[in-house]
């Protein structure tokens, strides 16, 4: 939370910790089994767990096999840049593994996120690698938005090329099944990733925010997967308000555009309670465009832990975390 000389009303309160300027305010193939997610988890063995994409391949030989979370950094646009990884127990040196990049929103952290989209608990279940990377001033530049990330022409695309060429000279790395998700400030850079860096991420799963680049020219189609509450008033889901944001509704149709979707309209694929998810799946490449909405749902991680009860309802309808590493099992680079 930020300390403020003045306490400000819980709507402006919220704004700000989720990273909107006060002046904006006030003006390897996936592998074949019925484990949808091509690996067993820990404390499966066999050539299939561990998210494993295939077998070993030269490029993973002499690769560390130490397992737990780590704090690390590296070097990128002369800035030292802060990440943590989390590797799965199970998870071997030989075979490689699947990896999820986990983007936190403005003002939040790399622990923040791992907190709220309980993506290392997926991760042990799954057996994937599971990174939490640190922007600058807690923010991302993801184009229009947000804070001193943005305002600066911080190259976070160069920082995630950067940090993919380091996991993958310390770790076995599915190249084929490399993904972005983020919350937020962090959502909006996992649809910039997917303009601007598709030869190496496969596909996104963006929550709680929408595209913030004016212009996206992926080399190829990419799968989407994008969460979104109706009452989400941070990034509203009809957009503007107080972020300027776009709306749900043209990111997406912006996304089926690209992808060369050919369905008359999207079919319902999950439907639980508060929680419906509809799919473009006639699409170039296979590259499906899917969109998973909550009635009423707030400015939080549907399914994860809740950001502050000021932000809005936590859905338990759908745990998104779960859901978009199941879309992802289906979407491997093509």
């Amino acid at each position: 939370m930020l300390a403020l000389a003045r306490s400000p009303g819980p709507r402006l309160r919220a704004l700000l910790l989720l990273g909107l300027p006060l002046a904006l305010l006030l003006g390897c193939s996936a592998s074949e089994s019925d484990d949808p997610f091509g690996g067993g988890g820990s404390g499966s063995g066999g050539s299939g767990g561990n998210g494993s994409g295939g077998g070993a391949t030269a490029a993973c030989s002499g690769l560390s096999g130490e397992t737990g979370s780590f704090e690390k950094t590296l070097t990128a646009g002369g800035e030292t840049r802060e990440y943590r990884v989390h590797v799965p127990p199970g998870y071997s040196p030989d075979q490689a593994t699947m990896l999820v990049l986990d983007f936190h929103g403005f003002t939040q952290t790399n622990d923040d996120i791992a907190k709220i989209s309980k993506m290392d608990g997926v991760s042990d279940a799954h057996g994937f690698l599971a990174v939490y990377p640190q922007g600058l001033s807690n923010s991302w530049n993801a184009g229009s938005c947000c804070g001193t990330a943005s305002s600066s022409s911080i190259d976070d695309v160069g920082f995630v090329k950067a940090l993919l060429d380091a996991l993958e000279a310390e770790f076995c790395i599915d190249k084929k099944r490399i993904f972005s998700v983020g919350f937020s400030n962090g959502g909006m850079l996992s649809h910039r990733l997917a303009c601007e860096l598709s030869d190496r991420i496969a596909a996104v799963g963006p929550v709680g925010g929408t595209m913030a680049v004016d212009t996206c020219s992926p080399a190829r189609p990419v799968p989407v997967i994008h969460f979104h509450g109706t009452s989400d008033f941070v990034v509203p889901y009809n957009g503007g308000g107080a972020s300027g944001a776009d709306s749900v509704e043209a990111t997406i149709a912006d996304w089926v555009k690209r992808n060369g979707c050919k369905d008359a309209a999207p079919a319902v694929v999950f439907e639980n309670g508060d929680s419906t998810c509809e799919e473009y799946k006639q699409c170039e490449g296979g590259a499906a465009v899917r969109l998973c909405t909550v009635d009423g749902g707030g400015h939080q991680w549907p399914g994860g832990e809740s950001g502050g009860g000021i932000l809005g309802k936590v859905t338990q309808d759908i745990v998104a975390s779960e859901e978009m590493i199941k879309f992802f099992a289906e979407h491997p680079m093509q």
